[in-house]
């Protein structure tokens, strides 16, 4: 079996095991997605939602974000890991968006990613996301799936998005990452995984019986 039509089964799969796969964080514009992904960093999506829901009510747009001391930003995503260096970027990050875009967020992975704090994994979510762009986003659940599939060799993110979007259609780049997301987070755990409970099992290389 090819490993394109080997991924499509796979997808195929994933799809009728996990209908609801989404991306976890909380937002209702391109900003609060933004704003979520980059607190997002080596955090877990349920603890963010809980701190974005405070910072979007004092600080609900670029403008205001801007404007806002340090120490208010701070004292909101205390919580978070590195949250001294995540309250610089989303100042930073906010004022650029208000100087150079009209306080709007681009729909651009260059513009994107000369923010401060957004990487590509960051400006992919959000393209794919806010904007419904075709992209991968490649999370350490999509990387460690896309790893033990055997459809990555690399660990560098940037080499498995290329891998993977030489093998999924563009057009279910999106779902597709979401699918091998939530297989990560259920079943192909980091440190355990379950691999006896794993609807894609039979076509995994990395599978462990029992």
């Amino acid at each position: 079996m090819e490993e394109k039509e080997r991924m499509a089964k796979i997808l195929d799969i994933l799809e009728k095991r996990f209908p609801h796969a989404r991306l976890l964080l909380e937002f209702s514009n391109p900003f609060e997605l933004l704003v979520a992904t980059i607190l997002a960093a080596q955090a877990p999506d349920e603890r963010v939602n809980q701190i974005t829901k405070t910072l979007f009510q004092r600080f609900p747009t670029p403008q205001a974000l801007s404007h806002a001391s340090l120490s208010e930003i701070e004292e909101i995503i205390h919580s978070l890991p590195y949250y001294r260096q995540k309250a610089r970027s989303l100042k930073e990050t906010s004022s650029i968006l208000v100087e150079q875009f009209a306080g709007e967020v681009p729909p651009e992975l260059s513009e994107l990613t000369s923010l401060p704090g957004v990487g590509r994994k960051t400006a992919n979510i959000v393209l794919a996301n806010a904007f419904h762009i075709p992209a991968i986003a490649v999370d350490t659940h999509v990387a460690r799936v896309s790893q033990r599939l055997g459809f990555a060799s690399s660990s560098s993110p940037s080499e498995i998005e290329k891998d993977l979007s030489s093998l999924i259609p563009q057009e279910c780049w999106i779902r597709a990452t979401h699918l091998l997301g939530f297989l990560g987070r259920t079943t192909c755990l980091a440190k355990k995984p379950r691999c006896p409970e794993c609807p894609v099992q039979e076509w995994c290389p990395s599978s462990i019986s029992s």
